[in-house]
This record gives C-alpha cells, sequence and structure tokens, in this order.
C-alpha cells in the first residue's frame, strides 16, 4: 500500500510540476516590443491603450500608440513568446494640402512607382506577390491601394498618389 501510495504522489507531482505558469511577457514588455518595432521612444509617443485579450485562444496585448506626427500604430503580441502578430500604422487626421505648398507644381507618382514603394517594405517580394492593386479616392485624394502576399503574410497598404507617401500597412499571417 505504502508503494502504491508513493507512486500516485510521484505522479501527482510530476502533473503538477508540468502545469506551472508559462513564463509571459508583461505590458510594459509588450510596450518596449511595439516601440522598438516603430522605431520610436515612449518619450514620442502617446499610448492609447495596452491591453491583454484572448485571439483565438491565444493570450495577446493590444498595443495602439500615436506619434507626435499623428501616425496611428496597432500591434498584437503574442504575450508568451513576445512575438508580433500583426501591426498597421495609418496617417490620422491626414488633411488634403499637409505636405504641399497651396499652388504648387505637384505631379503625382505613377502606379509603377506606387508598387515599387509597397514591395520595398517587404524584402524578398516582387511585383508577382502583388494580388491586388488598384487607384482609388479617400476623402478627395486620390490613393493607390493593394495586397501583397509574400512568405505566408499579407500586406495591405494604401499610398498617396501625390507624395508616394504609405497612409495604411497591415501584415498579417496568410493562416490567421
Amino acid at each position: 500500500m505504502k508503494k502504491l501510495l508513493l507512486l500516485l504522489v510521484l505522479m501527482f507531482s510530476v502533473a503538477l510540476g508540468g502545469c506551472g505558469q508559462r513564463n509571459e511577457i508583461d505590458k510594459a514588455k509588450a510596450k518596449e516590443i511595439a516601440l522598438e518595432h516603430a522605431g520610436l521612444k515612449e518619450a514620442d509617443v502617446n499610448f492609447v491603450k495596452v491591453e491583454r485579450e484572448k485571439d483565438d485562444g491565444r493570450s495577446i496585448y493590444e498595443v495602439e500608440f500615436y506619434s507626435k506626427d499623428f501616425k496611428e500604430y496597432d500591434y498584437d503580441i503574442d504575450a508568451e513568446t513576445g512575438e508580433i502578430i500583426s501591426y498597421d500604422s495609418d496617417a490620422e487626421n491626414y488633411k488634403p494640402g499637409n505636405d504641399v505648398k497651396a499652388n504648387a507644381d505637384t505631379t503625382e507618382i505613377t502606379p509603377e512607382r506606387a508598387k515599387e514603394i509597397a514591395l520595398a517594405k517587404v524584402p524578398g517580394a516582387s511585383e508577382a506577390d502583388i494580388r491586388e492593386f488598384e487607384t482609388d479616392y479617400d476623402d478627395g485624394m486620390k490613393i493607390y491601394e493593394g495586397k501583397i502576399i509574400y512568405d505566408n503574410t499579407e500586406y495591405e497598404f494604401e499610398i498617396d498618389a501625390a507624395t508616394g507617401d504609405i497612409r495604411k500597412w497591415e501584415s498579417e499571417s496568410v493562416y490567421d
């Protein structure tokens, strides 16, 4: 009986040893990861939210902040590994004419140049990886928008036709 009891205690101890808490990152580390990826310092941004959530059964941190030039950054970061699951950045409060002088000679970038700009953000991708591309208008401004699928990641973008600036950039795994 003692051997059976000892065996049960040993099995129970081994089972509990495998059920310990995982090492997970905290909110401060999630902020640090997002800031490092964006190439910004905490003093240069305003955080809107850093919240722990569940997404498809996975613990994540949703991190959102604005830079001083009103660019919004959104990140989903795996709470266990610190891996960036997805991110995007958008120019917020953007108004036509903010970056060009009134009555200036404005020439638009070509669709080919817009594709080059987008592809430059995805090392290794080629024009064959652009799955969607079209000209559109947003708040009266001409933009090029499209989608690149490369290396199991889907990238969606909007590029200002007047300036060549990337107005929107999102990426996520094709498996999400």
